[in-house]
Order: structure tokens, then sequence, then C-alpha cells
């Protein structure tokens, strides 16, 4: 098991990675940013998301709480922004991993381990991500096929079932609206729903959407 100082080092190493410097002042922004999401991130792994308050973040990652509420007005601006540049370093990653190039491995081996890697990262994410959904449904008037994340996901997981349909892996279907209607399956929501209400086991779940979204079609 890592110690919770290096855990803490790794956090503040991946933020620094996402976050790169622009000048003097903003190095110093950006030191602050890192400091402030780095605590952000250690007290939401070791306390109710609920619990955690801006005192605390400001504490822990030892920024005034001046400079802090600068920063972020309350607790859900700064789980906005610590969920925005995980998943910003997710969706990259995927991207690398799963390009379409030639030579490529059949299609739906890599669209079923992409909703497994996707359904990894809400089930380590899940509290975070419900919580910020729902502090921000207010806000839902622009539609969640628009938002940067979605069409990005979509634009991952499309190629994928192009390629088998091309390759006879499976017969011609409506690509958009199959990987709309999974994408909206794997919502956080959707997720915590069937693991805390319904008792699905994270692998359940998995073998249940790649039953229906690969080996069903």
């Amino acid at each position: 098991m890592k110690h919770p100082d290096d855990q803490h080092q790794g956090i503040c190493q991946l933020i620094k990675d996402a976050i790169p410097p622009n000048s003097r002042r903003g190095e110093r922004d950006t030191e602050y940013r890192r400091r402030i999401l780095a605590a952000a991130r250690t007290l939401l792994e070791t306390h109710d998301i609920e619990s955690v308050t801006m005192h605390q973040i400001a504490k822990e990652s030892g920024v005034g709480q001046g400079t802090l509420y600068r920063r972020y007005t309350h607790i859900g601006d700064v789980c906005s922004d610590l969920i925005k540049s995980t998943t910003i370093r997710f969706i990259d990653m995927l991207e690398e991993k799963y390009r379409i190039g030639d030579p490529v491995g059949p299609g739906l081996a890599k669209l079923s381990a992409c909703i497994h890697d996707i359904i990894d990262f809400v089930d380590e994410n899940v509290s975070l991500l419900s919580v910020i959904s729902s502090m921000h449904g207010d806000k839902r008037s622009i539609s969640i096929h628009k938002k940067p994340f979605f069409v990005r996901l979509h634009n991952i997981l499309a190629p994928l079932i192009q390629h088998a349909i091309h390759h006879g892996e499976m017969e011609d279907i409506d690509v958009t609206l199959t990987v709309n209607t999974l994408l909206v399956s794997l919502f956080p929501e959707q997720y915590a729903y069937h693991r805390d209400v319904l008792g699905y086991s994270k692998q359940q779940f998995a073998e249940g959407i790649c039953r229906l979204f690969v080996k069903g079609i």
C-alpha cells in the first residue's frame, strides 16, 4: 500500500502535468490551483464528500482562505475544477489508446475494452461526479450531447463500431444512436443506481453493458 504522502505527491504531479505554467505570475497561480486540487482530492478520498469544507481545503493545501475564495466561490467550484482536470486526462488517455490506425485489432474487442475503461473511471469517481451533476442540475439547458466530454467520448467509440461494421464483425447499424444510448447508460447516476440501489457489482454492470452493446449488436 502506498504511503499517503507518496499518493499525495503523485496526485500533485498528475495535476502539475495537466496545467502547464505560462508566466511567473501564471506559475504562482498554477501552483495554488495544483495545491488546492490535490488537497481537495485527498480530503474527498478520506471523507464523505458532503462533509468537506472550504476551510479544510485551505488548511490542507496551505493556501489562505482569501486566496482560495478568490479562485473558487464554493466547494462545488473546487469539485468541478477537480473532476474537469481529471476527466480531461482520462479522455486524453482513451483517445491515445483507442485511436484507429493501421494495422488495428478487432473493433468489437476494442469497444469492449473501452467500455470497461470508462466504467472503471466512473466507479473510481462516482461520488464526485454525482455531486457535481446534482450541483449543476439547473444548468442542463445545454444538451448533454453537446458537452465537450460527451462529444470526445462519442468520437472515440463511434470509429470502433464503424471499424467493426467495415470488417464484417457485425451488421450495419445506426452508429450515432447506438453510441448516444451507450454513453447515457454509463452516466454516473445510472452506475450509482445500479450499484448502490440494485446491488450490482462493477463486473456485473460492465458485463451487462457489454452484453447489450457489444455482443448484442
